[in-house]
C-alpha cells in the first residue's frame, strides 16, 4: 500500500498522533490515580485501573498501526514528542513537584521533536 503524503490529508496525520497522545495521558493519569488509593481498596482499584489502561493502550496501538501504515514514520513519530509537555502539564496539575531540570528536559526533547518534524515534514512534501 503506497504511503499517503500529508499535504494531502494535511489534519489527518495530526489528528491521528493526537489521539495516540491523548490515549496515553489518559492512560498514565488512570494508573496515577489508582496508585493513591488506600491498601485497603487498592488490589481492586488497581485491577480496574490497570484494565483501563490496557484497553487505552490498545486502542493506542490500533490507531498507532493505522498512522504508520498510511503516513511516514519518519512524519509521524517526531509528533509523538507532544507528550512530553502534555504529561509534564498533567503531573503539575496532579500535584507532583516540577523543577527546572524536568522543564528544561522537556523543552530539549520538544524543540528536536519540532526540528525532526519540520525538516521531515519538507523532505515529505517535496517527494
Amino acid at each position: 500500500m503506497a504511503k499517503l503524503k500529508p499535504r494531502d490529508y494535511p489534519l489527518t496525520p495530526y489528528l491521528l498522533v493526537f489521539s495516540t497522545v491523548l490515549l496515553q495521558l489518559a492512560a498514565a493519569w488512570v494508573l496515577n490515580e489508582a496508585a493513591g488509593h488506600s491498601p485497603a481498596r487498592g488490589w481492586a482499584i488497581a485491577a480496574v485501573a490497570i484494565a483501563v489502561a490496557l484497553v487505552l493502550n490498545i486502542g493506542r496501538f490500533v490507531i498507532w498501526g493505522y498512522t504508520h501504515r498510511h503516513f511516514p514514520l519518519s512524519f509521524t513519530y517526531p509528533l509523538t514528542a507532544l507528550f512530553f509537555p502534555c504529561i509534564l502539564l498533567l503531573s503539575y496539575f496532579q500535584g507532583t513537584p516540577i523543577g527546572s531540570m524536568e522543564i528544561l528536559g522537556t523543552c530539549l526533547i520538544t524543540i528536536g521533536a519540532v526540528v525532526m518534524g519540520v525538516r521531515d515534514r519538507t523532505a515529505v512534501d517535496n517527494a
